[in-house]
């Protein structure tokens, strides 16, 4: 779990879209499948898909926070995406087992989150990266969810 974890940035006219940095569903559902099928962590394709929020955390700490918020949203889209899919091919028992299994999956990862976030106020780490770090751990565990969904439901197409 450790692993998942870790404003305006461009002035107040600026938008901040994570459709525009965040990889697209489509593109984050083929490499999560390729990993399953190499045997594989799906960690890999959320790292990858949230590379553009990554990149910011040095140089630009609120636009990599802004992103990160931005990109849990994204996910969020993607499992609700994902969930109807689930509803289309396996109908409404499986899709009530899957929306269960999606709730306590975010709740537990989530949890995990808040609790490094604890952890590491206790450590007086700068209020900035502290948000950064929450954000990240966050949006990671939005994605490994989503990850988790796909590789569940593939077998119903």
């Amino acid at each position: 779990i450790a692993a998942i974890c870790a404003a305006l940035a461009y002035g107040p006219t600026a938008t901040f879209a994570a459709e525009e940095m965040l990889q697209s569903q489509d593109q984050v559902e083929a490499c999560v499948l390729t990993q399953l099928g190499n045997g594989a962590p799906s960690i890999a394709c959320i790292n990858e898909a949230l590379g553009a929020c990554i990149q910011f955390t040095g140089d630009a700490p609120q636009a990599a926070l802004q992103c990160f918020l931005e990109a849990q949203k994204t996910w969020t889209r993607y499992i609700g995406a994902r969930m109807d899919f689930v509803l289309e091919k396996g109908g409404e028992d499986i899709a009530a087992v899957a929306g269960i299994e999606v709730k306590f999956d975010l709740l537990q990862n989530k949890l995990q989150c808040q609790r490094m976030s604890e952890l590491s106020m206790l450590q007086a780490a700068p209020t900035e990266q502290t948000q950064i770090t929450a954000a990240r751990c966050d949006a990671t565990a939005n994605g490994l969810v989503f990850a988790k969904l796909v590789a569940q439901s593939e077998n119903l197409k």
